[in-house]
């Protein structure tokens, strides 16, 4: 049978050390890699989540209600949306609530949302386009489509020859 000894290290032999962790070596940001002076520039992992798109449309809902300044969403928004938004008659300023949101991404820079709105006893069709830029994702397009008002018409069925 055989026996097993473990036997200390000798005076000239080294302990064996720990592996150092791994280390990712970070670049320096170059110059061309830097927004323009005054832009902040958020992380682009990614879509925002659903919850995050859902946030941005009731902010802008509410400034077309009346119930927040247009200013307080205009990083949200591309300029050709922010100055529709300040010159848009208001909406009734009753409580609205959104939707599911159904969501699709078209391309890699672009994503559409399309919701239900209940503002009292209303339903309303919302959908919006959000682009990504460098400083984050804006919404481009939001059209809120309203029932049509006024009596529906009857059209007129013909009886056929027969």
């Amino acid at each position: 049978m055989t026996t097993h000894r473990l036997r200390g290290l000798a005076d000239s032999e080294p302990a064996a050390r720990p592996r150092p962790a791994h280390r990712v070596a970070r670049r320096r940001p170059q110059v061309r890699d830097l927004p323009p002076a005054g832009h902040n520039v958020v992380q682009l992992l990614g879509p925002p989540s659903e919850r995050q798109l859902t946030g941005r449309l009731n902010a802008i809902l509410e400034v077309l209600g009346g119930r927040r300044a247009a200013a307080q969403v205009q990083n949200l928004v591309d300029p050709a949306l922010f100055a529709r938004l300040l010159t848009h008659s208001r909406l009734p300023s009753t409580r609205h609530r959104i939707g599911t949101l159904h969501l699709c991404q078209p391309t890699d820079l672009a994503l559409e949302a399309a919701t239900t709105i209940r503002s009292g006893p209303r339903v309303l069709a919302l959908a919006a386009r959000f682009k990504r830029t460098r400083t984050g994702w804006v919404c481009t397009r939001f059209h809120l489509l309203a029932p049509r008002l006024g009596p529906a018409r009857a059209v007129p069925v013909r009886p056929s020859a027969a």
